[in-house]
């Protein structure tokens, strides 16, 4: 699989975290936080940087951190870029 189809999903999910505010998980303060650490991590895998690949799978894997910001209105988003990341591991 090439990352082309995965950063489409992950700009979803960016454009989907962008609209929560607050909250909080075991690594991120705030649903703004995630969303710029997420907005990073797409930019770095654009540029071929594929070592973001394992923090960003400790992100979408269940009930981690794009779970307890988005709750269930990103369920389905998060399972197909999950999905994506463990093929890639």
């Amino acid at each position: 699989m090439n990352t082309d189809a995965l950063v489409s999903e992950l700009k979803k999910a960016h454009a989907l975290a962008s609209q929560f505010e607050g909250g909080y998980s075991e690594r991120f303060f705030g649903a703004q936080e995630f969303a710029q650490a997420l907005d990073k991590a797409i930019d770095e895998l654009k540029n071929g940087n594929t070592s973001v690949l394992r923090d960003l799978h400790l992100w979408f894997l269940p009930t981690s951190d794009w779970d307890d910001f988005v709750k269930n209105e990103g369920v389905e988003l998060g399972q197909r870029i999950s999905d994506m990341l463990a093929e890639l591991q």
